[in-house]
């Protein structure tokens, strides 16, 4: 039942346009000019070339009808789309009809974030045959972008008018902020060297020797300890542990410039310390994103930044989140504006926006 109200309303909004071409013009004043002739002159003559012009109008808007309907398009993006940083987009043409070739086909893509652009040109597609078109685009703006429909045109058989079918391939997408160059913003935090340890069964380094407990794995018993202290003992490692960086960005109400500023900022640091393989635990006034450390949770953050919004109150959960988070690790980042109008903060690097 849904293929045949589909199929009904392909039938009824066919979604076409017509455009005359330079030709087409001319044709149609000439094929005009002769149909008034007919009627003053009556004679049987004109009004045979007369019908003879329209049915070629006919034919025209029949063949090129043919040759649009059976063409599937789809269009394909990448998983991550960045601000300011061009990327690939596919736009495939298929022709899903067994039999029928077409003809002169020309493909356009366009959306709100740039103008329209005639991708390529087809002198023919044959049955079943896909053909990929492939361009180069960038969002300059982070946020929610929208690609506009596809357009498939045609000006065949005679070149005297151009239909174009427009195909409703409407797609949104978000686009994370652009990068920047942070590294040298706040050396200590971002280093490697901020770690700290503790005692575990599995490590690197002998810390120590315990008494020995059911379910020990043998191969850590300590031979000569265990006869000196008449008991079995097993080694106790020290494992390296570093800490997640707690950071928060001050998303309060400010000048646009600035805030789109401060997001770029919390972006990079996100982007620079997770591709160093290390956990952040990233809050805003009224989200937190627990330590990050898989692609899917940093993929989660950068979503938030993109679409982020000026926050009108301050003391969210967020904040309140990364405040605990930050006091028990004691340290973290804080990217802001004023510093003055905020409570309490615990110790940490501060990023001027």
């Amino acid at each position: 039942m849904k293929a045949l109200a589909q199929r009904l309303s392909g039938y009824l909004n066919p979604r076409r346009r017509l455009h005359f071409t330079r030709e087409g013009w001319i044709f149609s004043v000439l094929t005009l000019s002769i149909g008034l002739v007919a009627v003053n002159t009556g004679h049987n003559l004109f009004y045979l070339v007369f019908a003879l012009l329209l049915s070629v109008v006919i034919v025209s808007g029949i063949l090129s009808e043919k040759v649009l309907r059976h063409i599937e398009v789809k269009r394909h993006l990448p998983s991550e789309i960045t601000a300011r940083v061009p990327f690939a987009v596919t736009v495939e043409a298929r022709n899903s009809h067994g039999r029928m070739i077409s003809y002169s086909l020309a493909v356009s893509d366009g959306g709100d974030f740039f103008p329209r652009r005639i991708l390529g040109y087809l002198p023919c597609l044959g049955p079943g045959e896909p053909r990929s078109f492939h361009y180069l685009i960038q969002a300059e703006r982070r946020g929610e972008c929208h690609f506009g429909p596809i357009h498939l045109s045609t000006r065949f058989p005679f070149a005297l008018f151009e239909k174009v079918r427009i195909i409703p391939a409407r797609e949104s997408f978000i686009v994370y902020p652009p990068h920047r160059e942070v590294a040298h913003l706040c050396p200590s935090a971002l280093g490697k060297e901020y770690v700290g340890g503790k005692r575990w069964r599995w490590g690197e380094e002998v810390m120590g020797f315990r008494p020995a407990l059911p379910g020990d794995d043998h191969r850590f018993i300590h031979w000569p300890t265990s006869a000196r202290a008449g008991q079995l003992m097993v080694k106790e490692f020290f494992e390296e542990v570093e800490h997640p960086r707690p950071i928060f960005f001050d998303n309060r109400r400010m000048e646009e410039e600035r805030f789109e500023y401060g997001v770029e900022l919390a972006a990079s640091i996100l982007r620079l310390l997770c591709g160093r393989g290390v956990a952040v635990a990233f809050a805003t006034w009224d989200e937190y994103f627990d330590p990050i450390s898989r692609p899917e949770r940093l993929r989660a953050a950068l979503r938030h930044l993109s679409l982020l919004a000026p926050s009108s109150g301050i003391q969210g959960e967020g904040f309140k989140a990364w405040r605990a988070q930050a006091q028990r690790e004691g340290r973290g980042i804080f990217i802001g504006g004023e510093f003055s109008s905020l409570p309490s903060l615990p110790r940490c690097e501060r990023v001027r926006v």
